[in-house]
Parts: structure tokens; C-alpha cells; sequence
């Protein structure tokens, strides 16, 4: 595997009246190709800062953010930033974003027609990415009249329907129930399996960061922790117990030097 994105060093401060707060403290990690990353964190603790930040909807006040190997200086900045997101980058929400006017496939074939793609090349991958998601029988529907999980797979749909490199979901089981959230989570392993998916997702839930490769624990706005899944094995138990810890480490102003030893100069303590 290979680096899809790395981050290193990243800042982010927010101004409160004459109050300046860091919401990110010098964080660093990357996203390898074909990898699930769950970002896992209380409230408060920068995680959709952080994949603000990775998705160029924000950008960094400090720090390096490397696409593909390559340096990329205005990260999140426009009128870069819009062209970065469309080309490499995948959102999906909690709130499903979808509009309510628009049929499944009318919300999925979005972003291929504001890219100008030849009608009979909209009309394929449509129903071919209908299908991957689970809604193929629902190309008509209106979406106002479909289930939560039906609706989450239309956002999930519309969000790959360009092959992007890095898909981004905050917290994109929030709404749904324990089953429906899990038939949502193994189409992020299927898209992993099948097609090298390479997937950051933001959760404060130990069963949903059960299923990713990778988990980084935040608080307060850096890394305290880092734990790796064992394929078919129960991880919940073993993500609950490091997530607590990186939470007493946060408590006790303790830092997590990570693995792949990314230069965090400049990072502070809480």
C-alpha cells in the first residue's frame, strides 16, 4: 500500500472575542490506499475539524498536507480548494444532504452532470453505482420516501460516483439503528475489498471503529493514541479500552508519538 494522503503538523485556531483557541495541536497522519481510517474522539475534540481540513472544505493555519506524494501548498484554499475536492475527494454526512426535489438517481448522477459527462455515460454509472450501494430497484423513488439506511446509501452512492480518491463520512451512522448502521458500514468494507477504497470515517462509536483497519484517537485537538484492528476478531472491546486510555492521556497531558514518526513540532500540550 501506498500513501493517498498524508498530514503533517496540522494547526487550526478558531478566535473567541479576543480569546485565541487551538482546535488542532499539531496533528500528523496519513491514509494509505485501500485502508479504512476511523478518527474517533469525544465531543470537542477536533475530529470534524480535522476532516474538514482533510476534505479542503478548511484549510490548516499551519502545516503540510502531501496528496499522492506530492506537496499540494494551497490545500483548502481557494479557488484550489474546489478543484481538489472534486477530483480526489468523497463526502458523506449524518444528515444525508440529499435534495428532497430529486429522485435516487437524480441525487446520485449530481456530481457527474455539474462535470459535464456525456448523458449516456451519466445514465451507466448511475445504475451502476445504484446497484454497488444496495438501491438499485430505487433509481425513482423519491428520496423523501425512502428509510434512513436507504437514504444514507444514496449519500454514499452520490459520493463515489466519481471515483474519488479519499471517501470522508462524519459520523455516517449517527441516525440509524444498530442493524441498518452495520448494512451501511460493510458497504464501506465491500468498497474497500472490491474496488481499493480508501476511507477516513469520524465516529465516537466503538463498534463502527470496529470495522476500520486503522484508529486514531483524538482529544483536545491531538493524537493521543493509535490502535490497528485484527481481521476476524472481535476489536470493540480492545477499541473501547484504548479509546479510554487515550482519554486518560489526555487528562494527564501525555502526547502520542505515532508510528510512522511524522514531524509534530510545535505540537502542545493541553
Amino acid at each position: 500500500m501506498y500513501e493517498i494522503i498524508r498530514m503533517e503538523n496540522i494547526h487550526k485556531f478558531y478566535k473567541n472575542g479576543k480569546e485565541l483557541l487551538e482546535a488542532l495541536k499539531g496533528i500528523s497522519f496519513s491514509l494509505m490506499k485501500g485502508e479504512i481510517l476511523a478518527i474517533m474522539g469525544s465531543s470537542g475534540s477536533g475530529k470534524s475539524t480535522l476532516l474538514n481540513i482533510t476534505g479542503a472544505i478548511d484549510a490548516a493555519d499551519q502545516g503540510r498536507v502531501y496528496l499522492n506524494g506530492k506537496l499540494e501548498e494551497n490545500y483548502g484554499k481557494e479557488p484550489c480548494a474546489t478543484k481538489m475536492r472534486s477530483k480526489n475527494i468523497g463526502f458523506i454526512f449524518q444528515s444525508f444532504n440529499l435534495i428532497n426535489d430529486f429522485t435516487v438517481g437524480e441525487n446520485v448522477s449530481l456530481p457527474l452532470i455539474l462535470a459535464k459527462e456525456k448523458s449516456s455515460n451519466i445514465k451507466k454509472r448511475t445504475k451502476e453505482i445504484l446497484e454497488l450501494a444496495g438501491i438499485g430497484d430505487k433509481e425513482d423513488s423519491p428520496v423523501t420516501k425512502l428509510s434512513g439506511g436507504q437514504q444514507q446509501r444514496v449519500a454514499i452512492a452520490r459520493a463515489i460516483i466519481n471515483n474519488p480518491k479519499i471517501l470522508l463520512a462524519d459520523e455516517p451512522t449517527g441516525n440509524l439503528d444498530c442493524s441498518t448502521a452495520s448494512g451501511i458500514m460493510q458497504i464501506f468494507v465491500d468498497l474497500r475489498n472490491k474496488n481499493g477504497q480508501s476511507t477516513i470515517i469520524v465516529t465516537h462509536d466503538p463498534v463502527i471503529a470496529g470495522y476500520a483497519d486503522r484508529i486514531l484517537f483524538l482529544q483536545d485537538g491531538m493524537v493521543y493514541g493509535e490502535h490497528k484492528n485484527q481481521a476476524g476478531e472481535q476489536n470493540i472491546d480492545m477499541v473501547l479500552l484504548k479509546f479510554r486510555e487515550s482519554q486518560k492521556n489526555s487528562r494527564k497531558g501525555l502526547s502520542f508519538i505515532q508510528e510512522n514518526n511524522c514531524n509534530r513540532e510545535g505540537a502542545e500540550d493541553d
